[in-house]
């Protein structure tokens, strides 16, 4: 996850699409974001575990009277949050 190339991120914009297209991770805009180092848990876009050393992004989603939440390593929650917007028809 350290290393950004090209090929790299298009990979990731890849798996984010795919994401959003299964419904593993919603096509809205997150109602709450939060921040800080790596929890180890699994990334909800690539699927690799946000390591402490590595800043994660957690993303809360408000259901009414539950919440959903998911992981994200910042560069996989910049893929994701970009293809979110140019779905048509989503919830930006």
């Amino acid at each position: 996850m350290e290393r950004e190339t090209s090929n790299f991120n298009g990979v990731l914009h890849d798996k984010a699409l795919e994401a959003i297209r299964s419904g593993k991770l919603p096509s809205r805009h997150q109602d709450r974001t939060l921040g800080g180092a790596g929890s180890g848990a699994e990334c909800a876009v690539c699927g690799e575990p946000v390591m402490r050393h590595m800043t994660e992004l957690e993303i809360q989603f408000n259901h009414g009277e539950t919440m959903s939440h998911y992981h994200l390593h910042y560069q996989c929650f910049a893929a994701w949050d970009f293809e979110r917007t140019n779905i048509p028809g989503a919830s930006n």
